[in-house]
């Protein structure tokens, strides 16, 4: 029996949680609130549950590097006092809004209060999800707030009062309340909310059985299922480390039945969640940030994003291939797989939600938000065509309650992020840095690309993808704008490897938790995860080069580019993993990947010059394997 004060905690983390789903659902489809007062209350929302859900002192879940929330523990005065605080915002606000607008210029004492109060508790908030790396940085933006009138002059402000930065910061709609956590606050959560709809209606194991039932008899089944099933809950959930953990617990047991090592097994899960980050619908929030930040529409985004994020799973898929081919793994016997159309006859109906969000984009002209309003009432409804999946009054309530708590990193990101994008406009250094990374590159793009990628992967290593993207957005998106660069191009550029640094070593909070379920070395597989996502590394450079990827241009060009894509990563894949048809040598390695550059290099003769060096040498693969056979290894070793 849990006493009193348990229950307490317990049941106000339940109720809070719940309204705060109510709310966003009801403004995405029945009421909208004008935006600072629908940002406020998000935050204001958000705030309180991290207060109950996260300790004073957090702990970490060293297999997955993330913040382990405590739901039972007493409630103390503090946890009051602090969710009391972050009520206030949002109610104060809410009330004060009209007038917020006609004194912006002079605020009260009670405005400034408010404004001081929210970024304390921001802070505190952040650091108790995220951890100290975030709120650093903010630290380090109000030091130059204040102290940047006295620097040197290439990175010196005008100089800003206490009191006006603290209301800048705050209710200024370009800093913690600008159009990051709008989007958050609109369009985000309602995604989030319909994926644990989605979720608790139980169609999470019907990905993972379409993918055993199209894949499981082949060699590699299981790691090429654990492809489309992280890939699926990914483009869901928008979450690396979720997408891990929920697809991770069914597919890494399957691979390592099927002869995977558990290194392996875990890199590959690792690759497969860190793709549905980069594959639209969600793309971890981004996709719903990058229209603000360049203008057009969510569905622009969607369009543009899809071929690159396909052509990264090609790169994973390539290398599963090709390694269960050198170590000689096969697939599961027949009656072990579930049957394709089984699956579609008794579950496939969960997926009709998901086409009702996409027709009430693209066909009914709805805003995101209320085609996810209409895609969670959907969800409702068709889980009712059988029992075992029917949406009862508990299970709404389940997935309200997870949808918003799932919400929470994202809402917090956002609202940390903006006091870095508000510093960074208030004191126009964004521009100032765009211009020395424009200086530093000599007016060479590639070199400006590699630039950007370090610092992108760097940035990624310790910050949420999110968080990551809009500091990048405001600082390198620029220069590469300016360099000749298509915007859309640019900012897909600083997200892709943002999202990728959360993969690369030392720090890789994704490999940790596969690792975790897996029972193997994080560092390891880390490091592991990293050298097979390499070949991906082409992919953004790519697109800069080729816009054709992002279904810019005639249908031919997009078609020609796309398949040039494809044998170009392949090669890559190849290169890394020394098999194609038969192990390859190291002169062999370095001619794929000569011909895999020349092939997807914009140019006609070096194309041509790419396919016939390519046909050669497989040509000469396929004629030694004729004649030696395939040499095949039957146990896992190193790569």
């Amino acid at each position: 029996m849990k006493g009193p004060s348990l229950t307490t905690r317990r049941v106000l983390i339940a109720v809070i949680a719940v309204g705060m789903a109510l709310f966003h659902i009801l403004t995405a489809g029945v009421r909208p609130l004008p935006g600072v007062q629908q940002r406020t209350v998000h935050l204001s929302f958000a705030l309180a549950l991290i207060f109950l859900m996260f300790p004073l002192r957090t702990k970490t879940d060293e297999s997955q590097d993330t913040k382990v929330s405590d739901e039972y523990r007493p409630l103390s005065i503090l946890d009051i006092a602090l969710v009391g605080l972050s009520i206030f915002i949002g109610v104060y606000v809410f009330i004060e809004y009209e007038a917020l607008s006609y004194r912006a210029g002079e605020p009260n004492f009670l405005d400034s209060a408010c404004s001081l109060v929210a970024i304390l508790l921001l802070l505190e908030a952040t650091r108790r999800v995220i951890g100290w790396s975030v709120v650093i940085i903010c630290l380090f933006c109000f030091l130059y707030l204040g102290v940047g009138a006295h620097l040197p002059k290439v990175i010196a402000h005008s100089g800003f009062g206490f009191e006006e930065i603290i209301n800048y910061i705050f209710f200024s709609t370009e800093a913690i309340l600008g159009s990051p956590l709008g989007v958050s606050s609109t369009v985000i959560i309602v995604f989030i909310i319909f994926g644990s709809f989605l979720t608790v209606s139980g169609a999470g194991p019907l990905f993972i059985d379409v993918g055993l039932s199209l894949f499981g008899r082949f060699r590699g089944g299981p790691a090429k299922a654990a492809i489309m099933g992280s890939c699926m809950f990914g483009m869901i959930t928008g979450s690396q480390v979720a997408s891990v953990t929920a697809a991770g617990v069914v597919t890494i047991p399957l691979m390592k039945r099927a002869g995977y090592q558990p290194i392996v097994a875990a890199t590959i899960e690792a690759l497969a969640s860190t793709g549905g980050m980069l594959v639209p619908p969600v793309m971890g929030a981004t996709a719903f940030i990058i229209p603000e930040m360049i203008g057009g529409t969510y569905w622009d985004v969607c369009k543009a994003a899809l071929i690159p994020g396909l052509l990264f799973y090609v790169s994973v898929y390539m290398i599963i291939e090709l390694q269960a081919a050198k170590y000689g793994l096969r697939g599961f016997p027949k009656e072990q797989i579930p049957r394709f159309m089984n699956v579609v006859m008794s579950r496939g109906y969960m997926i009709i939600p998901i086409l009702v969000l996409i027709l009430g984009i693209v066909k009914m002209g709805f805003s995101t938000s209320k085609a996810g309003f209409w895609a969670i009432i959907s969800c409702i409804v068709i889980s009712m065509v059988r029992k075992e999946t029917i949406m009862t009054p508990k299970k709404i309530f389940t997935a309200m309650e997870k949808g918003a708590k799932a919400s929470l990193i994202v809402a917090i990101c956002c609202a940390s992020a903006g006091i870095i994008t508000g510093t960074i406009d208030f004191t126009g250094i964004g521009m100032r840095f765009s211009n020395v990374l424009l200086m530093v590159a000599g007016g060479n793009v590639l070199l400006l690309l590699f630039l950007t990628m370090i610092a992108s992967l760097i940035l990624g290593l310790p910050l949420p993808p999110v968080t990551c993207y809009l500091i990048l957005a405001v600082l390198a998106a620029p220069a590469l704008v300016k360099a000749g660069v298509t915007p859309m191009a640019a900012h897909l550029f600083v997200f892709f490897f943002g999202v990728l640094g959360s993969i690369s070593p030392p720090v890789a909070p994704v490999s940790f938790a596969a690792a975790g379920l897996a029972g193997t070395d994080p560092v390891k597989t880390t490091n592991r995860t990293f050298l097979y996502s390499l070949p991906s590394f082409l992919v953004p450079y790519l697109y800069v080069y080729t816009n054709e990827l992002l279904l810019m241009g005639s249908p031919a060009m997009i078609v020609l580019r796309v398949a040039t894509a494809f044998v170009g990563l392949s090669c890559m894949a190849v290169t890394f993993h020394g098999y194609l048809f038969r192990s390859v040598g190291w002169p062999e390695r370095l001619l794929f990947l000569v011909g895999g550059f020349a092939l997807v290099y914009p140019s006609y003769i070096s194309a041509g010059v790419g396919t016939l060096l390519l046909a050669i040498l497989v040509f000469r693969q396929v004629l030694k394997t004729k004649t030696e056979g395939p040499a095949e290894l039957r146990a896992m070793g190193p790569l």
